[in-house]
């Protein structure tokens, strides 16, 4: 049985501030640093293979999981989406806050998922803004299509243009990794590699399989993660942690799919708002190491790490001759691809 959420709002504190749910239709209850939102109403019937003996965890539709890192600026709006995104669900949200200890993306999802009890669970950037019914039509598609492991909403920027450059890829290759490490898709940006990396062939007038889409919003079947396990909390703080789940997920052969009819706005940056870019270039590039030792072949792991060594240099000497890393200056940029390169000539071993 399916149904509508109930009536009384609440005040939701996240990021150090508290951010309005009022008209989310949600009441509260704070467990450790997660803080939980579900119906106002009765709580559901008893369902077999609930993730916890306790009572307060029986099965329901769907668990939104949202990990926060000092996301005041955008939790109010997405959290007030979700009432009619999730139209004749019945559902629950609930939001792991990072702000006092960013343990990343990964860790906080994986602790959320833990205090969840959806059928389902949809991994959402707190950046996102879902549009009517998206959720809906999500649940709708996979509980149709059991053979289906998850499932996407086609994100759209805030003029509700397809950001499907941003969201939709095949799994990185060595190819891939050295098109974009030494600059080949900007001085070429129709070289083949990107094209088929980025899916810029892909229809999207009606539901496409794809193979790693980006996890900013992403509904995925509860015994999809019981099968290939919690996300891999090594990507952190954040990056690559979702492309090693879709390729854990492949290598199950469970499929992933978007839902183009389906819409989320994303609107981006959350996740460096609070972190120096030459931190985000650091942990990018140390991320792809750890993604390419896990899933490409030794020889092509070793030759990327040459890859980003002769990368780097490059980046060094375009900022040297004033091309500008966006958001950074000169020296910040520099001091960011030196350190990159020395963590690639030591492997990324820790010091």
């Amino acid at each position: 049985m399916r149904r509508t959420v109930g009536s009384d709002p609440a005040r939701v504190r996240v990021g150090g501030r508290d951010a309005s749910a009022g008209g989310c239709d949600f009441e509260m209850a704070v467990i450790e640093t997660d803080v939980i939102l579900s119906e106002a109403k009765d709580p559901p019937r008893p369902c077999a293979g609930a993730p916890s003996p306790s009572s307060r965890l029986r099965m329901t539709d769907l668990s939104i999981l949202i990990v926060t890192w000092n996301s005041e600026r955008w939790i109010d709006r997405c959290l007030r989406s979700i009432p009619a995104a999730c139209e004749g669900l019945e559902y629950e949200v609930v939001v792991h806050d990072n702000s006092h200890e960013n343990i990343g993306f990964a860790a906080g999802t994986n602790r959320a998922f833990a205090k969840s009890r959806g059928r389902y669970a949809l991994l959402l950037n707190p950046d996102c803004e879902l549009e009517p019914r998206a959720l809906t039509q999500l649940y709708d598609f996979l509980e149709s299509r059991p053979h289906i492991a998850a499932a996407v909403p086609l994100l759209v920027d805030d003029q509700g243009r397809a950001q499907r450059e941003f969201q939709l890829r095949r799994f990185p290759t060595l190819g891939s990794f050295a098109t974009e490490v030494l600059l080949l898709d900007k001085l070429f940006p129709r070289n083949p590699t990107t094209a088929h990396y980025r899916y810029r062939d892909l229809d999207l007038t009606e539901p496409r399989r794809i193979e790693q889409p980006a996890a900013a919003a992403m509904l995925i079947r509860r015994d999809a993660f019981d099968d290939v396990g919690p996300l891999d909390e090594q990507f952190a703080p954040a990056w690559f942690e979702d492309v090693d789940f879709c390729r854990r997920l492949a290598e199950r052969k469970r499929e992933v799919w978007v839902v183009p009819d389906a819409r989320a706005r994303h609107f981006g940056g959350a996740s460096l708002e609070h972190m120096p870019v030459s931190r985000f270039i650091e942990v990018w590039y140390a991320n792809m190491w750890r993604y390419a030792k896990k899933w490409l072949r030794p020889a092509e792991a070793e030759g990327l790490r040459w890859i980003i060594i002769g990368g780097m240099m490059m980046r060094c000497a375009a900022a040297l001759v004033g091309v500008k890393h966006r958001g950074a200056t000169r020296g910040e940029a520099v001091r960011a691809y030196l350190s990159v390169m020395r963590n690639a000539f030591g492997r990324w071993k820790p010091n």
